[in-house]
């Protein structure tokens, strides 16, 4: 039969101590050993529920349970187990339910970023196209790979700055942004007088 106490004192050095039955003036002996949640140290005027069993002539308390502390283990019942079940698997098939929703998200997440990615390209293409020079008709119908006297677009743009009108006339057809022909008729430098 179970009775209640109370830890009247216990020796932590040696895993020990005494606990004063409720109603009677008995004292009886407990160790550690005998409790559970042992990596608690009962302290005095803690509530114990035990059995008082016969060791070797002397009282003895076994199978205690602590009132103040709550049990390592807790009893199941058949309703209580089937309660644990039916919550792992809920809790599993939350965790399967969840992993692929957030296999969804990152491939969506995915594609947004490819999708950026590829405006962004298209629109520096576009910007890189119209930052190149607008060849004319002529250009593209006369090859510039014919230049017996090797002119090469060095920067100067203006009348003043060529060698003869061959050369302006040369400058105007393959270099972008001279501004040696005013009129836009393909001949360079028509004003000039030096030549």
């Amino acid at each position: 039969m179970f009775v209640d106490g109370v830890v009247k004192n216990y020796n932590a050095e040696r895993g020990f101590g005494f606990i004063s039955v409720d109603g009677q003036k008995k004292e009886v002996f407990f160790h550690i050993t005998d409790c559970p949640n042992r990596d608690i140290e009962p302290k005095q005027g803690e509530r114990f529920k035990f059995r008082i069993v016969d060791d070797q002539g002397k009282s003895k308390a076994q199978n205690i349970v602590r009132l103040d502390i709550q049990s390592e283990a807790e009893r199941h019942t058949p309703q209580s187990r089937a309660n644990a079940r039916k919550n792992i698997t809920q809790r599993r098939n939350n965790k399967k339910s969840s992993s692929g929703s957030g296999l969804g998200m990152t491939v969506i997440g995915l594609l947004v970023i490819v999708g950026l990615i590829y405006m962004l390209y298209g629109k520096y293409q576009r910007v890189q196209l119209a930052n190149q020079p607008v060849a004319t008709i002529q250009q593209i119908a006369e090859p510039t790979n014919l230049n017996p006297n090797n002119y090469r677009c060095d920067g100067r743009v203006h009348c003043s700055q060529m060698n003869s009108r061959e050369e302006a006339r040369w400058f105007v057809r393959n270099c972008p942004g001279t501004k040696m022909d005013g009129n836009h008729d393909g001949e360079p430098c028509e004003n000039d007088s030096r030549w």
